[in-house]
């Protein structure tokens, strides 16, 4: 792969790796140093890239791999909010692993969320997020209870069906 080649496939991505990296790392520098790492990685194997289907997908778990080896490296305890409430300690690295496939998971989900027709997003935002309950949505939006409970099925089915092919 030719240098115009790598700058044409992965340097558009780049701020979808740091993204990614500060939302594990909930830090602007340690996000650029992954980065930085991910792009050095991605450069001294560019001669076996041209056969990735997905380079997205590749370059978030490049960045992911990456954060899980510097943690293992620190020898510190993992911590990661799953809520802005919760913070859970991983006694073990399946732990860790654990938290950090339900953390993605959930950016995955915000992310579809975010991608909804506005008034679908609305509805799951209040209800699901917000945890407002039907009666509240009714009276915030002015739709029938009816409407509100069959956006927010659709809602979910989009958002159910797109993590499901995504994970294809």
């Amino acid at each position: 792969m030719s240098a115009s080649e790598f700058k044409q496939i992965f340097l558009p991505l780049s701020r979808r790796m740091y993204w990614t990296a500060w939302q594990f790392t909930g830090n602007a520098q340690e996000a650029e140093d992954l980065v930085q790492e991910a792009f050095l990685r991605l450069w001294q194997k560019r001669d076996l890239l041209g056969d990735i289907k997905n380079t997205e997908a590749y370059c978030t778990i490049l960045i992911k791999n990456l954060y899980l080896n510097q943690i293992r490296r620190k020898q510190i305890p993992f911590t990661t909010e799953l809520s802005e409430d919760l913070t859970i300690v991983a006694e073990n690295e399946s732990d860790m692993e654990k938290i950090l496939e339900r953390k993605e998971e959930s950016l995955q989900v915000k992310c579809l969320i975010e991608q909804l027709p506005e008034q679908q997003r609305k509805i799951i935002t209040l209800h699901d997020m917000e945890e407002m309950s039907n009666e509240e949505i009714q009276q915030h939006t002015g739709l029938q209870p009816t409407n509100i409970r069959v956006i927010l099925s659709r809602a979910r089915k989009t958002i159910r069906d797109k993590l499901i092919k995504g994970n294809r």
